[in-house]
């Protein structure tokens, strides 16, 4: 039975209480407790030092159901009813300053256990606010405010205002074996001389008395027991009980009633009772210890009471020597006092001599309690509770209500009453009943804050406090809705009578019942209203601070109950003031965790008050809650970018850590302020030589140096990104798209062969997957790094020094092929890491001063002595020369994209930009270019020369350059550095314009990458034929002439990519690189525009214009040549111009244009050199492609370039030789590839070199050449990709549809990819359907005639049809129109035109097939009958391609089965001037 009590009644612990539990236990009936000398030495049989400390704890929670009746007399059973028990002389709280240093030592007890602190997780958004957080009690997330409240309440005194602390009942307890168990019951509690605390007025002597008799098995029999009882019973009525305690008979004597002599047997048979009083018994004797030490020496002797009968004279409180017994609880409660360093020195002598160590570090010793009690003992005090509780106290408490209800409510709730009332307010101070209001003046405790005031207080018999009593009473039956009509009844008396305490605690409970009724809460405000008025009321008004606190921890309490946390925070910071710093902590932290159990969690208001909470933590020297609090905090403020809140937090936590002599998180703290924020720069030198302090002081501590990882220390800042490598020649190795590209493509057009008929090495240049840079023995490189001081304060960095790694590789020159896995599996040889240098030498910096905010770029040299592979892993540095670091650099690669997992996920490929491989000694380059202008003119040539040196140590040799920009430059040789840009090697002419001077030149008509230039290197001076014969000695110097033109206008960044290789063979570095680039600006000059026509003097001929229009606003251009290069074609002047006016006709003023008109002839008997023309390669070449033949060894045949010059002075321009043909080359190459680009997108690029040709037949350039004469400046400009023949697809559909695919296609995977390539040849866009014949007319312009003599006149008219396709054959018919056929189908121009009308005579329409370049003459008759203009263009040509290409003239049809055919009709007029011979003149 007492097991089963003990886990439904006993264990029912603080943890496992509901909110209204709590509230409903600390506000249930008091009972008071006096026993005699003998009743306690029965209790100290087992150990209980006294009566009280026995029947203390199964008040908690009284077993079973108590019924208790409401004021309409309705039963109301009540689930675990408690009493709570106290000592009769012990009703009043001890000094406050004592009870204040208890709570914060209870407090700080909790802060030592670290487990509480972290069971929970860190709450740093919405997300962590969980559902086990939030199920969780205060009793687990915060239990040192648990124990708090617990023991505010435990120290609860008497208070005149409110009567929960007033005890309802007295129970008097001796033993059976006092000789006058009467007499001694009569004194142990006299009405007529009563306690001290009655002397006051406001409490009630006269309450319920209930006798207890103690029957000792040890001492007595029990049949004198139940003798003594009858008799008491006889005598005092039925409020008595009779109570068997020690049971159990000792097996062993005991010594001398020493409660830790506990025999063994004994041991065995208490074990089955719980331990229910240790606790309790440990919190009164620390009570009692602080009681003792508060009061003088000379009082002590009274202050206990021996084992004789206590006299009225000996009756004594444990008052505060300082404070009255009324006072001390609620006007000068104060927790705020000075703990400094008497602190630590307050000890209690008394707790340490009674080894109840609780707040020392002294655990107390185990006591057996109850040792002799057996279970019927212990089940006997359970039944004699409840018969106190259900048959005693209760009927008390309800008769009371009901009588004071019928005498002193109803009549003052009446009409007459308020009458009564108002009249003694208003009009005089009569008697109350039975008592009076009696003012009384405040200590000297109350005094302070509020002068000269003074309270009311209302004696026991006083109407206003029987109707406080009365609802109290009516609060603790739970009858709530009762109790606070008569609160609200009673409140206003104590507001007329200005009675503050009075007032406020009626408000206090008011907002109590509402609270905790049944019945839903109709206005929240109210409730809070009612609170806060008491808060007011007890803190301004009554100077009751200490009530203030106890209103408001039942009101938290009340709205957990009630689950309006949304409400808590407003109450609890409204009683957060600066008079006590722990109960503001304590109530600021849990306004905190009431934001997170809202409808919605208010995180950032979470952590902004445990900040605060904090904050009086530290002022309290509470340092582990300061220290907790802002840790919390912390995990919501970091990484929001909110640096001064961040800065604060670090900041205490650092301190905090400090003074609890945890110096590792301290620097950790500190390390986070040493960082970029708003703060002064005194503040940050604060924080620095702080942070300076505590690392000396760990150093001191520890007794050796700490070498922090690089999170450890965060200034200077360096960013990984920033450490490169920097070789000696200034070549940057550091990954670039535009690089890259340019390498790759150096890469693709290697042939195999060089300029020396040697064959070249295969390049390793950077990749962009696994960057490598290759260094040899002796080279010095530089890593260079950013240092960021991102304080405003200066700091020095000293003792500078890089962290290297060597690692040896085996077998390097024997198989390179392998080398990143030889690289993983070798073995590392730990050679040299910061002290030992044997594979390379470092270079060390003393000292950097970095300014605040400054950022300075630091180079470190490394000079390799070894081959093998150097690592560079980091930096070492000292700060202020106090604290040691190693920076680690941690470098990613490039972001992997390849598979899904990798897209899926953020992963980086290992980086290699900080491993350098050391090979042996190798030939460097260096270069410069001299006199490289910075501005240049669009079209101007200008030289430069380029200086290479070899700095290495060995020759080099095979020296090339890929040139992002290669239509702006030409590569000569060392013996053209005397070459004049425009040089003639012809004889000098005696006018301009005399004649036309041809030049022809005969070029492989291949398409090149003309970015990628060899630069020619002096002869070697020892002939060796395993060398090669060209190469630059170690040492040595070359000049070579460069040529750069303004190709394009703009700024331009131009990139050199040097290439080179070693005499020797190297298996690590079979080429090295060296990146180059500079900057020009070019501006423009000349806008040339060509536009042509054909011309009516022939079929191969064609009108050329060119305008030329000054773009700059200072300077004249002076034309000076003008020439054409083409295969077929060739320029020539219209008219000469005359002597006299050359020069306006050739001399541009700013900003003026001009035109000038040329004749462009096809050239009679082209020569190919092997009868090949460049469209048929063209259409074989694809064709190979399309069959599965190898193309790459087929190249089309060289062509003949006929280069006509037309210079405008005595000085004749030649472009047969560099550089001038070096730039016509260069800029052809480049026009040609974009326009084949945009013609063919189908066509891969690669292909283009085995399809294509440089110049087709029919292509001309031309090239005009000027200068300014008043600045020295010559230039030309060119005019690329004039085509004069017929634009005919070179692919033609039989040629492609006819072959057949191979069995695996080279150029295309799938025959519908061939088929999509095929579709995209024969319908080009660029290739418009036109037709291939042209028709002219061929007559003289004036005829003269007789007409007197011949009215008719009839001429013959020369037709002239030519067949331009170089592949195709033509069925055509001509049709010689009449005037009124003419008429329906004349054009515009004709329309307007007004000419005479003439016939056709003879044969009028002609038919006939030419073959490819074919040519068909017909002599037409036409007849004249007047004088006059005749227009004889009137024809009209059918054309019916014939695509079969066979002589038998088949028609064709294109790829819809339609025929191709034209109709060909004139546009222009064709006239004839008819004069009469014998008109008059």
């Amino acid at each position: 039975m007492s097991r089963l009590w003990t886990e439904k009644s006993l264990l029912f612990s603080e943890s496992s209480q509901t909110p209204k539990d709590f509230v409903t236990r600390v506000l249930s009936p008091r009972v008071a407790v006096v026993s005699s000398a003998d009743a306690d030495a029965v209790c100290r049989t087992s150990n209980f030092p006294t009566f009280l400390d026995l029947i203390k704890p199964f008040g908690e929670r009284i077993e079973g159901k108590v019924t208790v009746r409401d004021s309409q007399n309705l039963p109301n059973p009540i689930e675990g009813f408690a009493v709570r028990f106290a000592d009769l002389a012990h009703l009043e709280q001890p000094n406050t300053q004592l009870t204040s240093k208890l709570l914060a030592d209870k407090v700080k007890q909790y802060a030592k256990d670290t487990n509480l602190l972290n069971d929970h997780q860190p709450i740093a958004s919405k997300t962590d606010v969980t559902e086990r957080y939030l199920k969780a009690i205060k009793y687990e997330i915060t239990p040192w405010y648990a124990e708090y409240c617990r023991l505010f309440f435990t120290l609860n005194g008497v208070s005149e205002h409110e009567s929960f602390e007033h005890p309802v009942a007295c129970i008097i307890a001796i033993s059976t074996s006092n000789p006058d168990p009467i007499n001694t019951l009569n004194q142990l509690f006299n009405a007529n001389t009563p306690a001290p605390i009655y002397e006051k007025g406001f409490m009630d002597p006269n309450i319920l008395k209930y006798y207890v008799l103690l029957h000792d098995d040890h001492k007595v029999s029990l049949e004198h027991s139940k003798a003594v009882y009858e008799k008491t019973k006889r005598t005092f009525g039925l409020h008595c009980h009779l109570i068997k305690l020690n049971s159990i008979l000792p097996t062993t004597p005991l010594d001398n009633d020493d409660p830790f002599s506990v025999s063994s047997s004994a041991v065995l048979i208490r074990s089955t009772n719980p331990d229910i009083w240790t606790s309790s018994i440990n919190e009164s004797n620390l009570l009692q210890s602080l009681i003792s030490s508060s009061v003088s020496p000379s009082n002590l002797e009274s202050r206990h009471r021996h084992n004789t009968v206590p006299s009225n004279e000996t009756y004594s409180l444990p008052l505060s020597p300082t404070a009255s017994t009324l006072d001390s609880p609620t006007s000068s409660y104060n927790e705020d006092i000075q703990f400094g360093k008497d602190r630590e020195n307050l000890v209690f002598e008394s707790q340490n001599s009674m080894g109840f160590g609780l707040v020392g570090d002294l655990p107390p010793p185990v006591v057996l309690y109850g040792q002799y009690l057996s279970e019927e003992d212990f089940q006997g005090i359970q039944v004699f509770l409840r018969e106190l509780v259900v048959q005693s106290i209760v009927p008390y408490m309800e008769r009371n209500v009901q009588l004071w209800n019928e005498q002193v409510a109803s009549s003052r709730r009446g009409f007459t009453g308020k009458l009564f009332s108002a009249s003694r307010r208003y009009f005089g101070t009569g008697s109350k009943s039975s008592g009076q209001i009696q003012p009384y003046q405040a200590s000297s405790v109350e005094k302070h804050g509020a002068q000269n005031s003074f309270n009311v207080l209302y004696p026991h018999t006083a109407p206003e406090a029987q109707m406080r009593r009365l609802a109290d009473f009516a609060f603790m039956l739970r009858d709530y809705r009762f109790a606070y009509s008569v609160y609200d009844t009673v409140k206003k008396d104590f507001q007329a009578d200005k009675a503050w305490k009075y007032y406020a605690g009626a408000q206090e409970m008011m907002g109590l019942c509402l609270l905790l009724s049944p019945s839903p809460i109709g206005n929240k405000v109210d409730v809070d209203h009612y609170f806060e008025q008491a808060v007011n009321a007890f803190s301004n008004r009554a100077k009751a601070l200490f009530f203030a606190t106890k209103a408001t921890i039942l009101y938290y309490e009340m709205l957990k109950y009630r689950n309006l946390y949304k409400d808590a925070p407003t109450a609890l910071v409204r009683i957060s003031g600066e008079d006590s710093d722990l109960r503001s902590a304590l109530f600021l932290e849990q306004a905190a965790h009431a934001f997170l159990r809202g409808p919605r969690p208010l995180v950032r208001k979470y952590a902004f008050h445990l900040i605060l909470a904090g904050h009086r933590y530290g002022k309290c020297n509470q340092r582990e809650h300061a220290y907790r609090c802002y840790l919390a905090a912390s995990h919501v403020f970091e990484n929001r970018s909110w640096l001064l809140v961040e800065d604060h937090i670090n900041f205490t936590l650092g301190r905090q850590s400090f003074h609890m002599d945890d110096l590792d998180h301290a620097l950790h703290f500190f390390l986070k302020l040493l960082r970029e924020s708003r703060q002064p720069t005194s503040q940050q030198t604060a924080y620095l030589r702080e942070f300076l302090y505590i690392y000396k002081h760990c150093l001191n501590k520890s007794g050796k140096e700490a070498i922090f990882n690089p999170l450890d220390l965060p200034i200077p800042v360096i960013n990984d990104s920033s450490v490169r490598v920097v070789l000696s020649n200034s070549h940057s190795n550091e990954y670039d798209e535009t690089w890259h590209a340019m390498e790759q493509e150096l890469i693709e057009d290697y042939k195999g062969m060089d300029i020396y008929s040697k064959t070249k090495k295969r390049l390793f240049p950077t990749s962009k997957e696994n960057p490598e840079i290759v260094c040899a023995v002796g080279e010095p490189f530089f890593v260079q790094l950013d240092l960021y001081n991102p304080m405003q304060i200066q700091i020095s960095v000293t003792d500078l020094i890089l962290e290297c790694e060597y690692e040896s590789l085996p077998n390097l020159s024997e198989n390179l092929s392998h080398r990143v896995d030889e690289l993983e599996g070798a073995t590392q040889i730990q050679e040299s890491r910061f002290n030992s240098h044997e594979a390379f030498e470092l270079e060390t910096i003393s000292e950097i001063p970095l300014e605040g905010s400054e950022k300075r770029k630091l180079s470190l040299r490394v000079t390799p002595k070894k081959e093998g592979m150097i690592k560079i892993l980091g930096i070492h540095y000292s700060l202020n020369s106090v604290v040691p670091g190693l920076r680690k650099f941690s470098k990613k690669g490039k972001r992997l994209n390849e598979t899904k997992e990798h897209r899926m996920n953020t992963l980086y490929a290992h980086d290699r930009s900080l491993e350098l491989l050391i090979t042996s000694p190798m030939p460097l380059l260096e270069v410069a270019f001299h006199s490289f202008p910075e501005m240049l003119l669009s079209g101007e040539v200008t030289p430069v020369v380029l200086e290479v040196n070899n700095k290495g140590q060995t020759g080099m040799t095979d020296l090339q350059v890929k040139m992002s920009h290669p239509s702006f430059f030409c590569v000569g040789n060392s013996e053209m550095l005397e070459k004049t840009v425009y040089d003639s090697e012809l004889d000098v002419v005696e006018s301009p314009n005399s004649e036309i001077f041809t030049e022809k030149l005969i070029i492989r008509n291949q398409l090149f990458n003309s970015s990628i230039m060899n630069i020619p290197l002096p002869p070697r001076e020892n002939t060796d034929a395993n060398k090669p014969l060209f190469m630059l000695a170690p040492g040595k110097t070359t000049l070579i002439p460069i040529w750069i033109r303004g190709d394009r206008i703009g700024k331009h960044m131009f990139r050199f990519l040097f290439t080179y290789q070693s005499e020797d063979e190297n298996a690590a570095m079979k080429y090295r690189s060296l990146r180059y680039f500079v900057t020009t600006q070019v501006l423009p000059s000349l806008k040339i525009n060509a536009f042509t026509r054909p011309s009516t003097s022939g079929l191969n001929e064609f009108i050329l214009g060119i305008e030329a229009e000054n773009l700059q606003h200072s300077a004249d251009f002076q034309l000076t040549q003008i020439s054409s290069i083409s295969p077929a074609w060739s320029i020539s002047p219209i008219n000469m111009i005359n002597g006299d006016n050359h020069n306006s006709k050739l001399l541009i003023a700013p900003r003026q244009t001009i035109f000038t008109y040329y004749r462009i002839s096809k050239l009679e008997n082209i020569h190919n050199v092997d009868g090949l023309k460049p469209e048929q390669f063209s259409k074989k070449a694809l064709q190979r492609i399309l069959s599965g033949n190898d193309t790459s060894k087929v190249e089309p045949s060289p062509i003949e370039l006929v280069v006509t010059n037309l210079p405008f002075t005595k000085r004749i321009i030649t472009n047969i030789s560099k550089p001038l043909e070096g730039f016509s080359v260069n800029s052809r190459v480049q026009w040609r590839i974009n326009t084949l680009i945009n013609q063919f997108p189908a066509v891969s690029p690669k292909l283009h070199q085995e399809i294509f040709t440089l110049y087709t037949t029919n292509d001309v350039d031309l090239s005009l050449y000027w200068n300014i004469p008043n600045l020295q400046r010559q230039g030309h400009h060119y005019i690329i990709g004039i085509n004069l023949g017929l634009q005919q697809n070179p692919f033609q559909v039989k040629d492609l549809l006819s072959i057949t695919p191979p069995n695996r296609a080279l150029f295309e995977q799938t025959f519908r990819e061939r088929t999509l390539l095929i579709n995209s040849l024969l319908k080009n866009k660029h290739f418009k359907d036109e037709s291939p014949l042209k028709l002219s007319l061929k007559c003289a312009d004036i005829h003269h005639h007789d007409f007197w003599t011949k009215c008719l006149c009839v001429l013959p008219i020369i037709i002239l049809i030519k067949n331009c396709s170089w592949s195709k054959h033509v069925n055509f018919n001509l049709e010689l129109l009449s005037f009124d056929e003419n008429a329906l189908v004349r054009s515009v121009s004709q329309k307007s035109l007004h000419t005479n009308i003439f016939h056709w005579t003879g044969t009028t329409y002609k038919y006939g097939l030419l073959s490819p370049k074919e040519e068909f003459k017909i002599v037409a008759k036409a007849c004249f009958t007047q004088p006059g203009i005749y227009d004889l263009n009137r024809w009209r040509l059918t054309v019916d391609l014939d695509a079969t290409g066979t002589s038998e003239g088949s028609l064709i049809s294109n790829t819809e089965g339609k025929k191709v055919g034209y109709v060909q009709m004139p546009n222009t007029p064709h006239l004839l001037t008819l004069l009469d011979s014998n008109a008059p003149e």
